[in-house]
């Protein structure tokens, strides 16, 4: 990357297949952008969907998740509550598997 006198960075991109290029080309003319700018609003884009998705997938991973643990805990233990503290039982088979 390369700093110009402005402030902004430059990136340099290469693309190496002409009917890329092409296409880049022709569809910054019919937006009459740059293709420079063309290139930042495409790449702003996905980064925005990106990061849109990584958080529904993020949100439905734990909602299915927690689903999971409802119906598994429902099906083995119906409505009976811990009387263990997991926490402990995570500290304690630590301590024993260290032990060995």
């Amino acid at each position: 990357m390369v700093q110009t006198k402005s402030g902004s960075v430059r990136i340099n991109i290469y693309v190496h297949d002409p009917a890329i290029r092409r296409q880049i080309k022709t569809a910054a003319a019919q937006k009459d952008l740059s293709v420079s700018e063309f290139c930042m609003q495409a790449i702003a884009s996905q980064l925005a969907r990106e990061q849109e998705l990584a958080g529904e997938n993020e949100t439905g991973v734990l909602r299915k998740a927690a689903e999971k643990a409802r119906k598994f805990h429902t099906k083995f233990f119906g409505n009976r509550v811990f009387s263990v503290n997991s926490a402990d039982l995570i500290r304690e088979a630590r301590e024993e598997r260290s032990s060995l």
